[in-house]
């Protein structure tokens, strides 16, 4: 059996190895990191909803980690994100953070799916041998037990412990194609699979 459980990447090999569609993209998500004497500052991690980042002292300095854009993998990050970040820092901890480790500036992404549910089961064209387990978004580190355990009760023939109708890649496929709408809306994607 094979898992395909690549993150960001599994888009690439479900659409190039297995020919099925894919629709996944990645979150992008950014994180700075003010020297270690910041993280002084505070003793726990601090979250500021309207500016969506949370502050997180750490053993290298003090780690601030939010923001969100949907970007594919392929561009470079955005340098005003990071800014923004910094800058916002600034006013709820006030100056005395230090300057910025700019080489410890990070991006990272995070697989979703458009419906924001992750891809668990089978693949549609090798149902027997090919398990999709991806598109966690932000909580691939929560939700990678219970993936396991669904991926493992199907690989060894049992059923899995929770329904994953809902969580098919398959939810993507134009099921009416003879319906002109549903034609006008989707084309690309029945473009897509048709090529399939």
């Amino acid at each position: 059996e094979i898992v395909v459980a690549a993150g960001a990447h599994s888009a690439d090999l479900v659409s190039n190895c297995m020919g099925e569609f894919c629709p996944l993209d990645t979150e992008r998500g950014y994180s700075i990191t003010f020297p270690p004497s910041s993280d002084e500052m505070i003793s726990r991690a601090v979250c500021d909803p309207s500016y969506g980042w949370i502050a997180t002292p750490m053993a290298g300095g003090l780690r601030v980690a939010g923001k969100v854009e949907m970007g594919g993998r392929e561009a470079p990050p955005s340098a005003e994100i990071l800014d923004k970040i910094e800058q916002e820092a600034r006013v709820l901890l006030g100056g005395s953070l230090g300057e910025r480790v700019r080489s410890k500036d990070w991006l990272g992404f995070r697989p979703t799916m458009p419906d924001a549910l992750p891809v668990v089961g089978r693949s549609r064209k090798l149902p027997e041998s090919v398990f999709y387990a991806f598109g966690h978004q932000h909580v691939g580190w929560t939700l990678g037990g219970i993936t396991g355990k669904l991926v493992a009760e199907m690989a060894v023939g049992k059923a899995p412990s929770v329904d994953l109708e809902a969580y098919r890649l398959d939810r993507f496929r134009v099921r009416n194609q003879s319906n002109p709408l549903s034609r006008r809306n989707v084309a690309g994607i029945q473009q897509q699979q048709q090529q399939q």
